[in-house]
């Protein structure tokens, strides 16, 4: 009777979990409207939620040491090629897409990132805010990553933890692909203006396993990156 009686709070507890995560995810197809508020304070604003849930909890986000990031680094002058063999480079060795240690001289002023989740304007906000959501242990593994026309399409494997509550949520494995997109002046030179991360699975499979990764439904861990695939 007492196994039996647990096995149907779990299975409640799975249902309030379901129905709470579903309720998020269809409220973050819907964009949020800016409020009506004076240009300063528009200005101000570096971030912009779409998801009510995950807003909630990037509000809650622990306070992390600083990034040692020369900001005021002058511009990079690169070719387009030039330029996605450094991004290359530069996120094998640094991860910054879960360390937030990036290279400024390759982002031009304007940068804005978005993904299903959040907007950032500002590559110093997106980079603090990285820093801020993932702890040590996390990993962006690089798949592949290949310069087609002005964008520069990156996969990789997302692995870690993220510094959510107390004691911080682990992250089953999944495929992120990332499109940088570049922008050339007169010169021939190129920045990256613009990144768009797409999750492999949805937002509400990437909270739900974090919470209750026993539910059968859930889609599997991506597997490890292997060298034959980098």
């Amino acid at each position: 009777l007492l196994g039996t009686k647990m096995m149907m709070a779990v299975r409640r507890r799975s249902l309030w979990i379901l129905f709470l995560t579903t309720a998020a995810e269809s409220l973050s197809v819907v964009r949020r409207q800016p409020h009506r508020a004076s240009s300063r304070l528009r200005a101000e604003k570096s971030d912009e939620y779409v998801s009510p849930v995950v807003e909630f909890l990037g509000r809650g986000l622990r306070e992390t040491t600083s990034l040692e990031i020369d900001w005021a680094a002058p511009k990079a002058e690169l070719s387009a090629v030039e330029l996605a063999a450094q991004l290359e480079a530069g996120l094998r060795e640094r991860e910054w897409f879960v360390t937030g240690r990036v290279l400024p001289e390759l982002f031009a002023d304007d940068f804005r990132f978005e993904d299903p989740d959040v907007k950032i304007a500002g590559i110093r906000n997106y980079a603090e805010g990285v820093r801020k959501l993932f702890d040590a242990s996390s990993r962006a593994e690089v798949v592949r990553c290949d310069l087609e026309g002005t964008v520069v399409k990156v996969k990789w494997r997302l692995s870690g933890r993220v510094n959510v509550g107390p004691f911080g949520l682990d992250v089953k494995p999944y495929i992120v692909d990332t499109d940088l997109t570049l922008r050339e002046d007169d010169k021939g030179n190129c920045l990256v203006v613009f990144q768009e991360d797409r999750f492999t699975i949805p937002s509400w499979d990437i909270l739900l396993s974090a919470v209750a990764p026993w539910l059968p439904f859930l889609a599997p861990p991506a597997p490890p990156v292997v060298d034959d695939q980098r």
